[in-house]
């Protein structure tokens, strides 16, 4: 397996990957892979923050998506969606997606990476409730499943407030 951003190529396989990673999920709202299509049309697009992993085959397994957000001015990522095809999850793909792009987040000057997910596998990398830097969800997401994670020591200190997703996002 190899982990590397998207190439045009694979943005059509990368989309397939969301759509079938969410659709048997829990928590999902219908529209992960419609957000990844809006969100490679923004003026803040960046593609080396758009990762997909493939295997020996170099068919496209996993995908995630780092994007801009704020919590006041101050900017920050978020990771959504991650998404690892059925037949690939429990095999460490969204491990090494998530790992690759926090050392490439660690290049940038934002602050932290916030997700919205399962505490118990996010926690694992270092993922703690937002509420614990008095960072909050916008409303009508459960704060529980809303975490957050410095990129370096003190980044989240004198930080608060309600994070801002990105308008591709559509929580307005």
């Amino acid at each position: 397996m190899r982990i590397e951003p998207i190439q045009a190529k694979y943005i059509d396989d990368s989309i397939q990957v969301v759509k079938q990673a969410f659709a048997t999920a829990e928590h999902s709202d219908g529209d992960e892979f419609q957000l990844i299509s809006r969100l490679r049309e923004s003026d803040d697009y960046h593609s080396e923050y758009d990762a997909i992993a493939l295997n020996d085959e170099d068919q496209v397994i996993g995908h995630a998506m780092l994007s801009l957000a704020h919590v006041g001015s101050t900017p920050i990522f978020v990771l959504a969606p991650l998404a690892v095809l059925p037949d690939f999850q429990k095999q460490g793909v969204g491990s090494a997606l998530i790992t690759y792009l926090e050392v490439t987040a660690g290049e940038d000057m934002r602050r932290a990476i916030s997700i919205l997910g399962d505490p118990a596998y996010y926690g694992r990398f270092g993922y703690q409730p937002a509420s614990d830097y008095n960072i909050t969800p916008p409303a009508d997401i459960p704060a529980e499943f809303f975490l957050i994670k410095p990129l370096f020591e003190g980044a989240l200190n004198k930080v608060s407030g309600e994070l801002k997703y990105a308008p591709e996002f559509n929580l307005d």
